[in-house]
């Protein structure tokens, strides 16, 4: 049996779960139905679906959840083309940098929209990323249950009847659906694949001084109340030709600044995050076995911006890029003793990886341009590198 896509070089252990043949992944082979659809039926469906929901409650038609990166700027440029009124809802992840907070204030500025962002308790908050990263190597989990939950129950609260996603991952990653399923976001796919199977309960208890009274906004709503009041959720990447790169290429135009970073060339994904690229990166590392980059890699291979070969050398430069680590625990409050330790017993495979100095000293030559193929780098905007990394909160633009 094969551990790797022998295209796309995805591995079998993907967490969204992937079939791989002698030839392709499940993932290449749905990936291949982006040039069988009709995208111009595709859209005409999609019109049909939004008719229904335009001004039916209140003065908004539907919510955007964001976080400020690329693809949010994107999803709301259609959503307003398609003459809805949206509110967009962001969840403090306490983690962007002063790129991150330029990138949502100049979303919300630009589009002139309606913004609505939550700021979690941080003291629950940081218990929940402590016993998060303590039971299940990961730091993002308490803002992804609030991400994929605080803007169901905004519409729910403010019977606001269709809330927007961007792109459905398990379909683009490896092909768990088809285009054609049109699947819908829910709670079973919420636990599924943006969760990985970790409910809020899980990270209460062994040392996470949390009530749980305080947490209703990281559970998902009452699917029952959800249906009762006809509130749908849909992904556009089952209506729009879903090409990353060259979308987020494109939104340079509304103001838009990348970010470079040290593990992978896309400098528009989660532009912004003081740990997406660094300890989160490694932590994914050490849970599936491969790094962002792969992700990255994967989708180029499909959609034919780079041969397979091209890949792996890609992927053999960034796979030995360092990472600032340290910033995340001084932001936790762990003491020197506790980092210290903490990299002797949870990271003793994954020292070389880990540098010490500052983000700068660590990044070097951030986008090794030089190595990748034309296809790709002219795909890339001159980008920045943030000057303040874990600002809690950030101020709004200049107009």
């Amino acid at each position: 049996m094969l551990s790797n896509c022998p295209k796309c070089h995805y591995p079998l252990n993907h967490p969204f779960g992937l079939i791989i043949n002698e030839k392709e992944c499940s993932g290449c082979l749905t990936h291949k139905e982006k040039d069988q659809i009709d995208w111009s039926i595709k859209a005409e469906e999609l019109d049909i679906i939004l008719a229904k929901f335009k001004k039916q409650h209140s003065q908004y038609d539907c919510v955007v959840p964001v976080v400020g990166d690329a693809e949010d700027y994107f999803t709301l440029s259609k959503v307003l083309a398609a003459g809805l009124s949206p509110l967009v809802v962001c969840v403090n992840d306490y983690f962007k940098n002063d790129i991150g907070w330029h990138n949502f204030h100049n979303l919300i500025t630009y589009f002139d929209v309606d913004s609505f962002v939550f700021n979690p308790d941080i003291r629950v908050y940081k218990d929940l990323v402590r016993s998060s990263l303590r039971k299940f190597d990961h730091i993002m989990l308490p803002f992804l249950q609030l991400h994929t939950a605080f803007p169901v129950h905004v519409a729910f609260e403010r019977k606001i009847p269709l809330i927007i996603w961007g792109q459905n991952q398990a379909v683009e990653q490896v092909g768990k659906f088809s285009h054609y399923d049109a699947v819908e976001m829910s709670r079973w796919s919420r636990r599924e694949h943006d969760l990985f199977n970790v409910e809020t309960e899980q990270l209460i208890g062994n040392g996470a001084q949390v009530d749980i009274r305080n947490l209703n906004y990281y559970h998902y709503p009452d699917i029952k109340l959800l249906s009762h009041r006809g509130i749908q959720g849909l992904y556009l990447s089952n209506y729009i030709r879903w090409d990353p790169l060259a979308q987020n290429k494109d939104i340079l135009k509304y103001g838009f600044i990348p970010e470079a970073n040290m593990s992978s060339f896309d400098i528009y994904e989660r532009a912004g995050s003081s740990v997406y690229y660094h300890f989160h990166d490694l932590l994914k590392l050490k849970r599936v076995g491969y790094q962002k980059i792969h992700d990255h890699i994967a989708r180029e291979i499909r959609h034919g911006r780079i041969t397979s070969d091209e890949g792996i050398k890609i992927s053999t430069i960034y796979n030995h890029r360092k990472k600032n680590i340290k910033p995340f625990f001084d932001w936790l409050g762990v003491t020197k003793t506790g980092y210290e330790w903490f990299k002797l017993h949870r990271l003793s495979e994954y020292q070389h990886l880990i540098c010490e100095s500052s983000y700068v000293e660590c990044e070097n030559k951030s986008n090794n341009l030089e190595v990748l193929p034309p296809r790709i780098s002219e795909m890339l905007a001159p980008s920045k590198r943030a000057e303040k990394s874990f600002v809690v909160y950030g101020k709004g633009v200049s107009i």
